[in-house]
């Protein structure tokens, strides 16, 4: 459990501009931890949630992008500098507009261009779906993971879901009326290709991920196994394999409007002892086994990268008991690298972390340096 000597994801100074309930922020932060504290309701998640967008395009709360620009604003920015290369990375975000990518500068043909340059991990209390929720919930872990961490990953899923939308509206369109099977062929043969490479890389990032998972649900303290494993919904693997079954399932694609075979249908399979987690855990083990997988995969992040990725801890720690908290703070202080916590109260971080932190007191929309 050797944390890299070598800090490479992270971000050296952040800047807001009617962000969520922020006037105007710019600070500068420290390359290893972080802890913001302040009561509830006060901007601690939002300062948080500003890094997870730059890292994701996607805001931890809420998916209507308007959300994220402070009431009576025309518009809201958020721009940070990075560790170790200086790049400066923005998103601008308008009122009745789409937000745009910035990079040094200058704007970027679509958002999802700036995945990959600040690969994080965020762990909250909104977790709980990973493992209680539907399939869905568990595909958007995997794809949020692996298009921070793999460029080819982002590139084949946006290749796919494109594919995916016009065969869709092709099945849609054949309830109304004959469609010649010559159109739909085009399309199929992107969700060969595309399909087949999502769940290779799927496939292979969940196989590596399962031992770590175990290790640290063990490490936890659970004294219980966790299994995970990638779960296709239908036999169709390789390219040519995704051809032949969307094929043979055209005709009952037609009749139900929507494609049935493919990676978009595929679940993440999360067992503890034996027992489907979703169904028979109770809620403090759906807990572990998130942050197992949370902290599994920042590990796997700093193997894949040469660097741990940002951490992001949102409130976590005053949710666990005493035990669980305090071997989760040996292994974030082993593990991460620059890392972002926020928490009501100091007491629940641990002295491993707060002996070399900076904190920051938040209150009402600004920050203060202790």
């Amino acid at each position: 459990m050797q944390k890299s000597a070598r800090i490479r994801y992270g971000v050296k100074r952040l800047r807001l501009e009617t962000f969520r309930n922020y006037e105007l922020v710019d600070v500068v932060l420290d390359p290893g931890f972080n802890i913001l504290v302040g009561s509830n309701a006060q901007g601690k998640t939002n300062l948080l949630e500003s890094l997870y967008a730059l890292a994701t395009t996607r805001l931890l709360r809420g998916m209507r992008d308007y959300e994220a620009i402070r009431e009576g604003a025309p518009s809201a920015r958020i721009e940070a500098e990075l560790i170790d290369t200086g790049t400066l990375l923005g998103l601008n975000y308008v009122r009745g507009g789409r937000k745009r990518a910035i990079l040094n500068g200058m704007p970027l043909p679509r958002a999802a261009d700036i995945m990959g340059r600040l690969p994080s991990v965020c762990s909250s209390l909104a977790d709980m779906p990973i493992v209680a929720g539907e399939p869905s919930e568990r595909r958007m872990f995997i794809d949020l993971e692996l298009s921070q961490l793999e460029p080819a990953y982002l590139r084949h899923l946006a290749h796919y879901k494109r594919a995916l939308e016009q065969r869709n509206a092709l099945l849609k369109s054949a309830q109304e009326g004959y469609r010649d099977p010559e159109a739909f062929i085009p399309w199929e043969k992107h969700l060969g290709a595309h399909g087949a490479a999502l769940r290779a890389i799927r496939t292979r990032f969940v196989s590596a991920l399962a031992p770590l998972a175990l290790d640290v649900h063990r490490f936890l303290g659970s004294g219980e196994t966790l299994d995970i494993r990638y779960s296709p919904r239908d036999a169709a693997m390789t390219e040519s394999e995704v051809l032949s079954a969307l094929d043979q399932s055209r005709g009952q694609d037609i009749a139900r409007g929507t494609t049935t075979i493919g990676p978009h249908r595929d679940d993440l399979s999360i067992e503890i002892e034996g027992r489907e987690a979703r169904i028979y855990g109770s809620q403090g083990q759906q807990r572990t086994a998130v942050l197992a997988l949370r902290m599994a995969t920042l590990q796997y992040g700093s193997e894949a990268l040469g660097s741990p990725p940002l951490l992001l801890l949102d409130d976590i720690l005053s949710d666990l008991d005493e035990g669980r908290r305090s071997r989760l703070v040996d292994w974030i202080s082993s593990h991460a690298g620059q890392a972002v916590l926020t928490c009501t109260e100091t007491d629940s971080i641990g002295e491993a972390i707060m002996g070399r932190a900076t904190i920051f007191d938040v209150k009402q929309g600004t920050l203060a340096r202790r």
